[in-house]
């Protein structure tokens, strides 16, 4: 065919069937989230979810649980989902823990293709579900075995639920805004901030929609009542097993170490207060100047009425969140990384009403489109062949924890003092204990004050000197 170029947009969706889009999308995400997610060890805080998770295949689902103690500082729903995910293999891998973030952001993606179809004609709505885990943050997290990306699908499927329930031509809102508060429900079971995140843009959406008093309707103060029955069952059977103190201190020092202003003696983090807004955008370059393009109101005349509905939503979503979660004392990237979508899908529409509004003739921002998906294919083959091996093969996790099960008779629990290298214990995979419970003779992995402090109250036998994931020294021995 003479004269007819097509550029990579054009190559993915020409005359794509309706079946054949949701396929590309899905090959899209296997290729973005499953590839890379068997590369490397457990890596940081992933082997202690693993670690909880393989407690719950073997039977605690209700109560987390660590070295045979309850470990409340979240609730189970990732511990869950990692064993679901493990129970066909019959046991917890690398592989079954990463799973569940896999499945997460994938279902992410397709969300926001059904939320794009509703606004842009398919082609549109299937680039934008492409361009929306072109990220640096999803690139690290959506392949991993922590949290942060099954709480943003609870977040974003409870927030898009709700804007679908608000959309004028809805027949039936009840059942969006039920599983709106289903998720939110799960999104609370999952990380307790959940709630928030949802809240954050539920309000200024409906006071921008006005219809603020839907917050006194029946449908809202049902679905409080759904998702307080829901975690209320849950507490009840954890305070059953576990007592009210235990469960009660830990979630108040979980928020006390969060939203506490001095706690531990610290003064409040004016600079990184003032910077945090600032570490989002940079994080989510290049959609976050995409999202500032969309403050201008030539913008936002420009999209029809659907569309600016929902690009209210995402501005919602957006600011309101940037500006809370800079208030607390604690700030790391990945704990707004629920408002992280609100703020791509502004950049992505800049994008879509720029394709949507392109003359035939102007191929300049098609192409742009192509190469950013194009880019993306290499970035991530770079950063799972070259960046994830490295990060993790110096530091021997492996092979330290098969010498500690060459050394330790197999019938024999090993103890643990004040041990956090759960990295080690995971590819151990055998049973561990608390030293708190333990009666001699035991066998303990003991960091080196430990062993020191213990050493001159007691005689001990040093079987090894060893070293955790980060270098430090740790000692196995045997107490006679």
């Amino acid at each position: 065919m003479r004269g007819v170029r097509l550029s990579a947009p054009s190559l993915i969706t020409r005359r794509l069937t309706p079946l054949g889009s949701p396929v590309v999308l899905f090959l899209w995400c296997v290729f973005l989230f499953g590839y890379g997610s068997s590369t490397g060890t457990l890596y940081r805080t992933e082997a202690l979810r693993a670690l909880i998770g393989r407690e719950a295949l073997n039977g605690s689902w209700i109560v987390p649980t660590l070295y045979g103690e309850p470990f409340l500082t979240k609730p189970p729903g990732m511990y869950l989902a990692i064993a679901a995910c493990s129970a066909p293999f019959g046991e917890v891998t690398a592989v079954s823990a990463r799973l569940p973030s896999v499945i997460a952001a994938t279902l992410v993606v397709f969300l926001f293709y059904f939320t794009f179809a509703q606004v842009f004609e398919r082609r549109l709505a299937l680039l934008g579900a492409m361009l929306m885990p072109v990220s640096a943050l999803w690139l690290d997290k959506a392949p991993s075995a922590e949290i942060d990306m099954l709480q943003v699908f609870w977040v974003a499927a409870a927030i898009l639920f709700m804007h679908r329930a608000l959309e004028p031509a809805n027949s039936s809102p009840t059942t969006w805004w039920l599983l709106s508060f289903l998720c939110v429900a799960g999104g609370f079971l999952t990380k307790w901030t959940a709630p928030a995140f949802f809240y954050l843009t539920l309000v200024p959406y409906l006071a921008w929609r006005g219809k603020l008093l839907f917050l006194w309707s029946w449908r809202h103060l049902a679905g409080i009542g759904l998702v307080m029955g829901i975690v209320g069952l849950w507490v009840t059977a954890v305070v059953d097993r576990v007592g009210w103190p235990i469960l009660r201190d830990t979630v108040l020092a979980e928020a006390t170490q969060r939203f506490a202003p001095h706690h531990g003696g610290r003064s409040y983090p004016w600079l990184e207060s003032l910077s945090y807004p600032f570490m989002i955008l940079i994080a989510n370059l290049p959609w976050s100047i995409g999202a500032l393009w969309t403050l201008r109101p030539s913008f936002i005349r420009s999209l029809n009425e659907p569309s600016q509905r929902l690009l209210i939503l995402f501005h919602c979503w957006t600011w309101p969140n940037l500006l809370f979660w800079a208030l607390p004392a604690q700030h790391h990237v990945r704990y707004s990384l629920p408002m992280c979508p609100g703020l791509i899908g502004l950049g992505v529409m800049v994008a879509l009403q720029s394709l949507r509004c392109a003359k035939p003739s102007s191929r300049g921002f098609t192409r742009a489109v192509g190469a950013t998906l194009v880019l993306w294919v290499v970035v991530k083959i770079a950063y799972v062949e070259f960046i994830l091996p490295p990060r993790t093969a110096t530091r021997q996790v492996r092979e330290t924890a098969g010498r500690i099960a060459e050394l330790v008779p197999p019938n024999e629990v090993l103890y643990l003092g004040r041990l956090k290298d759960e990295g080690i214990m995971f590819y151990y995979n055998r049973p561990a204990r608390r030293m708190a419970e333990a009666t001699s003779p035991v066998y303990a992995l003991l960091l080196e004050a430990e062993w020191q402090a213990l050493a001159a109250t007691r005689p001990l036998e040093v079987i090894e000197r060893l070293r955790d994931q980060q270098g430090a020294p740790i000692v196995l021995v045997r107490l006679p």
